[in-house]
């Protein structure tokens, strides 16, 4: 594959969180810069509800996403056309208590945009205040034949968190878990900070952030899959990252912030069930 050359850099670009998708919120954030340029092939562009194309690339190691909008626009040299969005982007002001990327300029004309380490806390802090990306019309089935692995990873989740619960790492909200709603108590704070960011836990963040962005995506998602390939790497995560024993006495954070991805995990899970099925799944193996 032939490496594109990095022409210049930005950092940071901060973007305040709206909501639960990475993808998302870059769209709209760069939908509010082009339309600041006053420029009417961007005015043409947007008002035709044309969508600006953001894909993420298959990197477990960093969050990154790339842009193709200055390819989108045939009018205009990529190149030219991009070092106008990135010059625009330069001038942004920082905000505190925002999601930072670091914004490349890539030849012939690709905006990339990664996402800092250090404020990946922040977006997983956010889901206890957004609401899940729950689907607003679907087709019920009866037959969960091909969700049982989904069904199976999700009592597993349950489990752990009960057991949390119990030996006074974390505080459940409730006993019973209510459907979309964050299942832990907000009086107790998740340090996501203390998360190392090995392989596994690096794997689960990616494969979460995939599954809300393409649920926020309605003409690319199948809620089956996102829940089979979510439920996979969340067996490898829970295989190789310990969460209890030793762990939770000798690094009890460490212990608590795993029990944090746990429960995004079975909110998502427990969402993309829902998604097909009229009930619940169930919560005990």
């Amino acid at each position: 594959m032939t490496k594109n050359r990095i022409i210049k850099n930005i950092y940071p670009l901060t973007i305040k969180i709206t909501n639960l998708s990475i993808q998302q919120q870059l769209q709209q954030f760069l939908i509010t810069q082009l339309l600041k340029l006053d420029n009417s092939n961007f005015t043409n562009f947007l008002s035709n509800n044309n969508p600006i194309s953001i894909y993420r690339l298959p990197k477990i190691d960093s969050i990154s996403y790339r842009c193709a909008i200055a390819f989108q626009l045939s009018s205009y040299s990529p190149l030219t056309l991009a070092e106008t969005i990135f010059n625009t982007l330069q001038q942004q002001p920082n905000h505190s208590g925002a999601l930072s990327f670091t914004v490349t300029l890539l030849d012939p004309g690709w905006l990339e945009f990664t996402l800092c380490d250090r404020r990946l806390s922040l977006w997983l802090q956010s889901w206890q205040s957004f609401a899940y990306p729950r689907k607003r019309f679907t087709l019920k089935s009866r037959n969960h034949d091909n969700l049982c692995p989904l069904e199976y990873t999700y009592a597993r989740c349950c489990t752990l968190l009960r057991l949390g619960d119990k030996e006074g790492l974390i505080k459940l909200e409730k006993e019973i878990f209510e459907p979309y709603q964050w299942p832990l108590s907000t009086s107790q704070p998740i340090p996501w900070s203390s998360l190392v960011l090995n392989q596994f836990e690096r794997s689960l963040i990616s494969q979460i952030i995939t599954t809300v962005d393409r649920l926020e995506n309605k003409s690319n998602r199948d809620e089956i899959k996102l829940g089979l390939a979510l439920s996979e790497t969340f067996l490898s995560f829970e295989r190789y990252c310990r969460i209890f024993g030793k762990i939770s006495g000798h690094n009890s954070h460490l212990s608590q912030a795993r029990l944090g991805l746990v429960a995004i995990t079975q909110l998502l899970l427990q969402g993309l069930w829902l998604s097909h099925m009229e009930q619940l799944p169930r919560d005990r193996l």
